[in-house]
């Protein structure tokens, strides 16, 4: 099976015991890094390509990455930085905002020089996030990885994860998302990020401009909360799904659980970036993050494949 490639930001999630509690717990974050312990959790190959901190939280971030199955060859650890913190703010019906404590964190620090080109290989997957986008040496570590991955025929993935807290304006980090989009084979967003993104109110629009953006793009997929998930092809054929599961504890991680879902699809042979080949992955995914949403925390959340797939939504 062809393997995944994370790169990006794998920090601390600091979760209340309950909303409006400051009494928190912490936990093993960052998008990427959750994308890599979905996939790695059900069954499949994932390395997580970054730079951790060699503080307490960064050992164990890294033991975390571990226990969750991730492959951590690529994984460059320094002690001249610190780990990321975000501070989970939840609310009563499960949904959470973020408020990052970043000054110079360890993940933004992998330099160019630390991106081997061997890591790179046909038809495994590369997968990044916006937050990692910002004037950084992992901006350019990214820049890097993406030439290879084009080079040798790796899936680009893009998940736009838009943090707007950690930008100093909206225009920056929209003409960020802009510049990497060109080098995407397919691409996640929140039906509020496509609005974002692509100024579009109208979800079909907003897609079709989002295709213009990123001209190697074969699917997008959009997920909607409550509200379920869809998948356009470049024709703007659609298939939509409901929202699976009843109980909602936490939604923090679904939608890394969703995109990681697909991606260990596509890497099992299971599905292909066609609209005619999808279907039972998106059905999948969405029964992998009715588990997510049903108990706390991002990676330590994410389902096993014997989870997903006795998930009852009763």
């Amino acid at each position: 099976m062809s393997k995944l490639v994370c790169m990006g930001d794998c920090i601390i999630d600091l979760l209340p015991s309950a909303p409006k509690s400051l009494t928190y717990t912490a936990k093993a974050g960052g998008a990427p890094a959750n994308v890599c312990a979905a996939v790695a959790k059900l069954g499949g190959e994932a390395y997580y390509l970054g730079k951790l901190s060699d503080d307490v939280f960064g050992k164990y971030l890294l033991d975390q990455l571990r226990k969750n199955n991730v492959n951590t060859a690529y994984t460059v650890v320094d002690g001249r930085y610190k780990t990321g913190l975000a501070a989970v703010d939840l609310y009563e019906n499960g949904d959470r905002d973020f408020f990052f404590f970043r000054d110079n964190p360890a993940d933004a620090n992998l330099y160019p020089e630390e991106v081997d080109e061997s890591i790179f290989e046909k038809d495994d997957v590369l997968h990044f996030c916006s937050v990692s986008l910002m004037e950084s040496p992992t901006k350019h570590a990214h820049e890097r990885a993406l030439g290879y991955a084009l080079k040798h025929g790796t899936l680009v993935s893009f998940d736009v994860n838009v943090r707007l807290n950690l930008w100093k304006d909206a225009d920056r980090l929209r003409a960020a998302i802009d510049d990497f989009l060109p080098y995407v084979d397919f691409v996640k967003v929140t039906d509020d990020e496509l609005g974002f993104v692509t100024g579009c109110c109208c979800e079909v629009q907003g897609v079709a401009a989002l295709f213009d953006k990123a001209p190697r793009a074969k699917l997008v997929f959009v997920t909607k909360g409550e509200k379920g998930s869809a998948v356009y092809d470049r024709s703007l054929t659609s298939l939509t799904y409901p929202a699976v599961g009843k109980t909602v504890v936490d939604t923090t991680g679904a939608g890394d659980c969703f995109i990681g879902s697909i991606i260990y699809k596509l890497l099992r042979g299971e599905a292909a970036l066609d609209i005619n080949h999808i279907d039972e992955a998106m059905k999948f995914a969405a029964r992998a993050c009715a588990f997510v949403i049903s108990r706390k925390g991002g990676a330590e959340a994410m389902p096993t494949l014997a989870e997903t797939e006795n998930f009852d939504e009763r």
